[in-house]
């Protein structure tokens, strides 16, 4: 069995890829490395997962005919773990909602989750790290809420496998019993994928958004768990070009 790496300058692109890395190796896998720019002379095959990048991973399912679907951030079957009003709206809105002096979390849609870092407006200085957003490119709103710690859970099948800590205070740790009714609630969800739960200032557990698997943070999961995330999503978007 094959699995592919991707490598910048002949490095590790991210912990991320590095954990696949000895992920794929701990599961007996043959690792092939390789640069963003080889990517098209890969001999890529539904058996062969493929670790890097989102516009990597989706063009490796590109190769194959496969064309990932977009998960929703928040699910609307899970819209009442999320604890407030979540809508798609346009740039140009959320610049408009600040003039207007209503605060306003944005981020972006999740096809292009690199664009600019999820936050929160209050005013026209903090619309300067997204001044090169178009007005009419669509964004997620949300209203506003103070989270004080942020812990992902990784799920297979339905189980989730690990919980890891990636913001705010540790010790501020999430209510189980709503991560666990949240995922038990997901009953359309991918086989494999991350979902993230934030505790806020007055003591709840919500939701903050679900995340794709083929090219997710791992946050310290253990390599082979981590590994096996990417290889049971792989393999589920890629039964269609079986």
């Amino acid at each position: 069995m094959i699995a592919f790496v991707q490598k910048h300058h002949g490095e590790f692109a991210n912990i991320n890829t590095l954990t696949a890395y000895l992920g794929f190796r701990e599961k007996g896998y043959e690792v092939r490395c390789f640069e963003w720019e080889e990517i098209d002379g890969l001999q890529i095959s539904t058996d062969s997962p493929v670790s890097g990048g989102i516009p990597v991973v989706l063009s490796a399912l590109a190769k194959l005919g496969v064309s990932a679907p977009e998960l929703p951030s928040i699910p609307s079957i899970l819209e009442r773990f999320a604890g407030r009003k979540t809508w798609a709206a346009t740039m140009q809105f959320a610049r408009n909602t600040i003039e207007g002096g209503s605060p306003l979390f944005v981020k972006p849609v999740p096809k292009d989750r690199k664009l600019f870092v999820g936050t929160v407006l209050r005013s026209f200085r903090d619309t300067i790290p997204t001044a090169h957003v178009p007005a009419d490119y669509p964004v997620i709103c949300s209203d506003v809420v103070e989270f004080i710690s942020e812990y992902r859970a990784f799920v297979l099948d339905r189980e989730i496998l690990d919980l890891r800590h990636y913001k705010g205070d540790f010790r501020a740790y999430p209510d189980i019993s709503v991560v666990e009714s949240a995922v038990a609630s997901y009953i359309d969800s991918p086989a494999a994928y991350g979902i993230d739960f934030g505790v806020t200032s007055d003591g709840r557990t919500l939701l903050v958004e679900t995340n794709e698997a083929y090219s997710l943070g791992c946050y310290g999961l253990a390599p082979i768990l981590y590994s096996t995330l990417l290889e049971k999503r792989w393999n589920e978007l890629t039964k269609q070009a079986s």
